[in-house]
């Protein structure tokens, strides 16, 4: 944490400019070196000047002495410095939605919210209520610590047509961290419910150091009790879906790349590699579905025979080969993740994947309705309640002119939403058109394997080398190159495509069989002749051969001669 202070310090530590205002016009405005800026501050939320001058002291020199100087200039500017405090930035709240299967019990719901504030260690909310104050319409209750609870029921005509709730639980940071959930009947369909919820972290004092807060275990615990529904062609769970190598789940999977297999929640694809494995363990991949319980399905595919069939029917769009992509309804894969320059590990790519998850489920449109929403459908029931304590005319005045008010504003609303879910779309998708090999070029031209267009590059970058002398090419150019060769690295697609080729021709018996299956999965079809095999390319994979391999061991003269040829006819025999 220290080293993101003194890696930051320059955004908050800034010189004091010669200031000939009155000094009560400077007390009220502090110099820039004592105007901080949020998000800074430790775990042990010491926003003050005299607390970050403490964690300072304790933490690195230089930091005390940069506190000593900044005290010098409130003193010379005739400023209390323990009045400052830092201010925080906003938070990003964490939002979700997802369908749900109806219960008509119509406690069930209060009792899950019940059953996780009294599993809550600092919760005291529930100690001293008795039973009866649970089971109103309108319920509020207040601890002596500050923590608030409201459960609120909306009927109309006496059907339950939503069921919600907001808990405020204050820290001793002046901090509030504001739990939301509405559970409203019937906005899906018959047979389903749709829940929404808000996690907030709000500051209650200045300078408090605000947090984004994280996925409530309120969820999980409805999706371990089963409450999930079915979210277009998938069921909400916080385990993996695993296909299987059949027909049916190689069209579920067409319809995730089309973003036509859910409706609410983003999808995690995994991939496979070879082997019938994956870039993340079992363990992993199932970790990674439990954090993302109704937040976003992760798929995985069973083995690379059923990437090869995917890419057969969809025209080579699918992420294979361990790439990781994340599909959006209605839109498809907008993102890509793989080992490279910008992942140089799993961990990273686990990271990146489940922030981006997140981010991208809380900027989507929402059906389900948040505690405001809910709030405005409450006042708007309450008009039939008034009819008879005003006159039909001055009541339909009044609250047209109110409905009015609150149309406007919500048309309002909502059009922010949408363009704030279609910029953080465009922002995480833009994410991909990385300034690497593999984000530049993609969709040039079809790939033979996963990284081809980046080997490529890096043929071509060091081949370039050897000539820019002799061209009186500029230094600069000659520096772009070295930096490909040097930090792009060698795909680990065209290892596996060598060893392959070198498995497929070791049996003189079984060569042909063998050559034509990695060559059909690596752009190519064959027609049988009668004593050869010819291969081409498939359509789009332009710059490719033909191939003849020999049906009879007698006709081969070397399996090793017949492998080098095979590589030189597909141009990765000198790859580096």
């Amino acid at each position: 944490m220290l080293g993101r202070l003194l890696r930051s310090r320059s955004q908050f530590f800034s010189g004091v400019a010669p200031d000939t205002r009155p000094v009560r016009e400077i007390v009220a405005e502090p110099p820039p070196s004592l105007q901080f800026h949020g998000g800074m501050a430790d775990a042990d939320q010491a926003p003050t000047i005299e607390g970050r001058t403490a964690h300072a002291k304790h933490g690195n020199a230089e930091f005390a002495e940069i506190e000593c100087q900044r005290r010098k200039e409130a003193k010379a500017a005739g400023i209390d410095i323990g009045s400052f405090v830092v201010p925080s930035p906003p938070m990003q709240p964490f939002a979700t939605e997802f369908p749900v299967k109806r219960f008509d019990n119509r406690a069930a719901f209060p009792s899950e919210v019940f059953a996780w504030l009294r599993g809550m260690r600092s919760s005291r909310i529930l100690s001293s209520t008795v039973q009866r104050e649970l089971e109103d319409e309108n319920v509020h209750l207040i601890a002596g610590s500050g923590e608030e609870l409201r459960v609120r029921e909306l009927t109309q005509e006496g059907v339950r047509v939503a069921v919600g709730f907001q808990h405020d639980m204050p820290d001793d940071q002046g901090r509030t961290w504001r739990t939301e959930a509405v559970l409203r009947r019937g906005a899906i369909d018959a047979e389903q419910d749709v829940i929404r919820f808000r996690t907030q972290c709000l500051a209650k004092r200045p300078g408090a150091f605000l947090e984004s807060p994280k996925k409530p275990f309120l969820i999980k615990a409805l999706l371990k009790e089963g409450w999930g529904g079915i979210d277009g062609e998938i069921e909400v769970l916080d385990e993996p879906l695993w296909l299987e190598d059949d027909d049916e789940d190689v069209a579920l999977a067409e319809l995730i790349l089309d973003g036509e297999a859910s409706r609410w929640l983003p999808i995690i694809y995994v991939s496979a590699t070879e082997g019938d494995r994956w870039l993340l363990t079992k363990d992993e991949i199932e970790k990674l579905a439990y954090d993302l319980g109704g937040v976003a399905h992760v798929v995985v595919e069973p083995n690379r025979q059923f990437s090869f069939r995917l890419k057969a029917s969809c025209d080579g769009r699918n992420v294979y080969n361990g790439t990781l992509g994340i599909a959006m309804p209605h839109r498809g894969f907008i993102r890509r993740f793989f080992l490279g320059i910008r992942f140089p590990d799993v961990a990273s790519i686990v990271g990146d994947i489940r922030a981006a998850a997140v981010g991208l489920r809380g900027f989507m449109p929402s059906v389900g309705w948040d505690w405001t929403e809910m709030q405005e459908h409450v006042l708007r029931n309450q008009r039939v309640a008034l009819r008879g304590s005003l006159s039909e005319s001055a009541a339909d005045e009044l609250f047209d002119d109110y409905n009015k008010q609150l149309n406007d504003l919500q048309e309002e609303n909502r059009w922010l939403k949408e363009q704030r879910h279609s910029q953080a779309v465009t922002e995480i998708a833009a994410e991909e058109r990385d300034p690497t090999t593999e984000g530049v070029f993609q969709g040039v031209i079809k790939e033979i394997y996963a990284g081809e267009m980046a080997d490529r590059i890096r043929l071509a970058a060091r081949t370039a080398l050897t000539v820019a002398e002799s061209n009186g090419i500029d230094g600069r150019s000659v520096a772009v190159w070295e930096g490909i060769v040097e930090r792009v690295p060698r795909s680990t697609g065209l290892d596996e495509l060598l060893a392959d080729l070198e498995r497929a021709t070791k049996d003189p018996k079984r060569m042909a069989n063998e050559v034509t299956a990695v060559l059909q999965r690596h752009g190519y079809h064959g027609k049988s002749e009668n004593r050869h095999i010819r291969l081409e390319p498939d359509d789009g994979y332009h710059g490719l051969q033909n191939i003849t391999v020999p049906k009879t061991p007698g006709e081969i003269r070397g399996l090793k001669n017949q492998r080098k040829q095979i590589e030189r006819t597909l141009g990765i025999s000198k790859l580096p």
